[in-house]
């Protein structure tokens, strides 16, 4: 017997109400993390580091949530952020960072590859402009499908590598 139209409505409000909360979540998060970006200037290297270490677990943890959706309409808003605010950032990011802003990592740890050099003050930037972008779009009033599927897809598809990448290399560093 198929499930009556009430039992699908509770259903849907129940799966509503819980992306809601996997979404508040993430919000809450970034806005953590921006906030310490944000602060920077304001804080001790170590401080800032260990900080951010517990801002980036805290950010995947709640980025691992979001369901798989499909997108409402075909095509977000595709608006690049400004390259000068980009490099503005990693310059005070790279200042605040000092020498141990440069580490190692692998690409794709899924393939044979030779590490390449990566920065903290570059990671912190991709994650912080992505993360505004994605917050910028609800704020405009994209479809909650849409505003879904493009955070679940920036985060899989990039900001996640970089988070991942300076997480392991703030931890490595042993800050505290």
């Amino acid at each position: 017997m198929p499930p009556s139209p009430e039992w699908i409505r509770i259903r849907l409000q129940i799966m509503t109400e819980n992306i809601q909360l996997v979404l508040d979540r993430l919000r809450e998060a970034a806005a953590n993390f921006v906030h310490t970006v944000d602060s920077s200037s304001a804080m001790e290297r170590e401080a800032f580091l260990a900080r951010l270490s517990h801002c980036l677990a805290e950010l995947y943890s709640s980025a691992l949530d979001l369901p798989a959706v499909e997108p409402d309409t075909t095509g977000t808003d595709e608006t690049p952020f400004a390259t000068e605010k980009w490099a503005e950032l990693y310059n005070s990011l790279r200042g605040k960072i000092g020498p141990l802003d440069a580490y190692w990592e692998i690409f794709d740890s899924t393939e044979r590859n030779s590490a390449v050099q990566s920065t903290l003050a570059g990671d912190i930037s991709e994650i912080y402009f992505d993360l505004k972008h994605d917050l910028h779009l609800e704020e405009k009033g994209i479809s909650p499908g849409d505003f879904l599927w493009e955070l679940r897809t920036s985060f899989r598809s990039h900001w996640g590598k970089h988070l991942l990448g300076a997480l392991r290399a703030i931890h490595d560093r042993h800050v505290e």
